[in-house]
């Protein structure tokens, strides 16, 4: 009688902490499901800031590249076809 009632006692401790664990891991992944979406959002809009930087830093370039100022230091740029003969009569 007495070995039933402790496997009773152990029955009822070991359902109550799986009920438990169960818990506290649902609450971790809905946390965790969270934490995810904000990294998710977060990566979107670094994304967005970074092609909208390269797309400003291509237009200064350009600007730059043809500014009077520039042109006046520097020379025109050559263009490919002029640097292949260049490079071919050297050959």
């Amino acid at each position: 009688m007495e070995s039933i009632l402790k496997a009773d006692i152990f029955f009822f401790i070991s359902s109550i902490s799986v009920v438990i664990i169960t818990l506290v891991l649902l609450v971790a992944g809905f946390y965790f499901i969270k934490i995810i979406r904000n990294f998710y959002k977060i990566s979107n809009i670094l994304k967005d800031y970074t092609e909208n930087a390269n797309k400003e830093l291509r237009d200064m370039g350009d600007h730059v590249r043809n500014s009077s100022l520039f042109t006046f230091l520097f020379g025109r740029e050559k263009k490919k076809s002029e640097q292949d003969k260049r490079s071919k009569k050297s050959i």
